[in-house]
């Protein structure tokens, strides 16, 4: 870093180098300009030049202060900014500082702390051996106690069981002699009760049989009615929706002459055709089956026209009637 002091004798030096060469060009140049006429006004106008001369070197003083403070505050604004680095990184050194201390502090009770762990893991080790090696005093002898008890307990037991066994022993030669008594006497009983059954069972059986033969005939009987009532109610059921297709049928004939236009040619002329309606009695389909061409046209533009034929609502007899075949005559 350059020293202001420095800075300020340059600034000087070049001042009055400034100055100089601005007195020297000044007296030359008035010299030149008054020669011809030297007088008075030679010595006025020199004395405006060194004003002006004058307020030149005052300006380029001042301007030379305001650089020089400029300066100043930038080095000072640098020393300030130079000291706060410093003494943040001063302050970072001692944070590092404090954590590696906490750290030590931390691994040292770390350490300690792994220690007491260790020392306090084998005494408690040590206080479990002897207490399992004294519950293991403690069950050995009680499995002696046990087992010494076991064998009087197992003596007094055989002797018991031996005096159960053998009044079992009496009871069971008592027992088995009444049971052969009662067994007798339940195979006699058994032996009259299986006559008896077998007695019933036979009468049973021919009574079921002759009732079974009983219902099978009244059975059939009944069939053979239902078979009888049920074709006379399909017969006429039939000839009742037949009655009423042709009731229809001619209706519909009816319905096509009254749109029909025919002409004296046509008289005696015949045409069949086959007419398919959707319920309703909307015309799906028309197709001729045998024709006489005039006929069958003018059929065809009657059906046309009626757009709709009369047709049943019951379902049996609209199944019975949605294709027709007509004969048209005229």
């Amino acid at each position: 870093m350059k020293s202001p002091f420095s800075l300020s004798i340059v600034i000087s030096i070049l001042l009055h180098a400034v100055l100089f060469v601005a007195l020297v060009w000044s007296v030359d140049f008035e010299r030149v300009k008054l020669e011809p006429t030297p007088s008075a006004p030679i010595i006025n106008a020199t004395a405006v030049d060194i004003n002006q001369v004058t307020k030149q070197v005052e300006r380029i003083k001042q301007q030379q202060k305001d650089k020089t403070k400029l300066e100043q505050q930038r080095i000072a604004k640098a020393e300030k900014e130079a000291e706060q680095a410093r003494k943040k990184r001063l302050a970072e050194e001692k944070r590092i500082k404090q954590l590696e201390l906490e750290k030590r502090q931390q691994e040292d009770a770390k350490r300690k702390a792994d220690e007491q762990a260790r020392r306090a893991k084998e005494k408690q080790k040590l206080e479990q051996q002897k207490a399992a090696k004294a519950e293991a005093d403690r069950i050995k002898k009680e499995e002696q106690r046990k087992v010494a008890e076991a064998a009087a307990v197992a003596a007094e037991a055989e002797r018991v069981r031996k005096l159960e066994e053998q009044r079992k022993a009496e009871q069971a030669a008592k027992e088995a002699e009444e049971a052969a008594r009662k067994a007798e006497e339940l195979r006699k009983r058994k032996e009259e009760e299986a006559r008896i059954a077998k007695e019933k069972a036979a009468k049973a059986e021919a009574e079921r049989k002759r009732q079974a033969e009983i219902a099978r005939q009244e059975a059939e009987f009944e069939r053979s009615m239902q078979a009888e009532m049920a074709a006379e109610a399909n017969s006429r059921r039939q000839r009742q929706v037949l009655g009423e297709v042709d009731k229809y049928k001619a209706m519909i004939l009816s319905t096509i002459q009254r749109n029909l236009l025919t002409d004296p040619s046509m008289q005696g002329r015949t045409c069949r055709i086959e007419v398919s309606m959707a319920p309703g009695g909307f015309v799906i389909n028309t197709k001729v089956l045998e024709n006489d061409e005039a006929v069958c046209a003018s059929a065809k533009r009657a059906i046309l026209k009626a757009g709709s034929l009369p047709v049943s609502k019951d379902p049996e007899v609209f199944a019975e009637m949605k294709t027709l075949t007509l004969v048209i005559t005229l």
